[in-house]
């Protein structure tokens, strides 16, 4: 499957803040606050997701993109190119909806927001952390070619400090398409 991509505008901001909620209430369970996620988690990605849209800081720096079928959010990635000296560009987020998972929406968005970190910053890799709990995503995302570099720990709303993974991607080897890259040496 594949959905129409557009960059994020402010009046997403209540969607994409329901279904951040949403995906963080599935894959965090456990990992953040039981009270936060149950309570204070949408309004909490609410004000986020409207500070985030509204006013971005940097403004040139965020870059946000949506999946939709008409007024239905299928998913969305946040990327900030350039980021880090040494990692490169950021994917502070990418969650797909719970009807969307294995339609390949997340990979579709992933290959968009990577294209756009190339081309912003071409010498630059891609990472993101994610939660050492988190194996499905730890799955998703070396199959599209990201490797599990460090370990952390990151200090999450909520008030809970959660072990976590950096999984990255070279400069020249992000995810371009909807398709796993195949292992080096391999035929494509």
């Amino acid at each position: 499957m594949t959905a129409p991509l557009r960059p994020a505008r402010p009046a997403d901001a209540p969607a994409i803040a329901a279904l951040h909620a949403a995906s963080w209430r599935f894959a965090y369970r456990g990992a953040l606050s039981e009270h936060y996620l149950a309570t204070d988690v949408e309004a909490d990605r609410l004000a986020l997701w409207t500070q985030r849209l509204q006013s971005p800081q940097p403004p040139a720096g965020q870059h946000v993109i949506v999946a939709a079928e008409g007024d239905r959010l299928l998913g969305f990635v946040c990327a900030y190119p350039g980021e880090d000296p040494q990692w490169g560009s950021l994917l502070d987020n990418i969650h797909v909806s719970a009807q969307a998972h294995g339609a390949g929406i997340g990979a579709q968005l992933l290959a968009a927001v990577a294209d756009h970190c190339a081309a912003a910053c071409a010498d630059a890799g891609l990472y993101l952390w994610v939660l050492q709990s988190n194996l499905q995503a730890q799955r998703f995302y070396a199959a599209h070619g990201a490797a599990n570099v460090q370990a952390d720990q990151w200090d999450a709303p909520g008030g809970t400090r959660v072990p976590t993974f950096r999984f990255a991607w070279q400069a020249g080897a992000l995810p371009v398409s909807g398709r796993p890259k195949p292992p080096r040496g391999a035929p494509a």
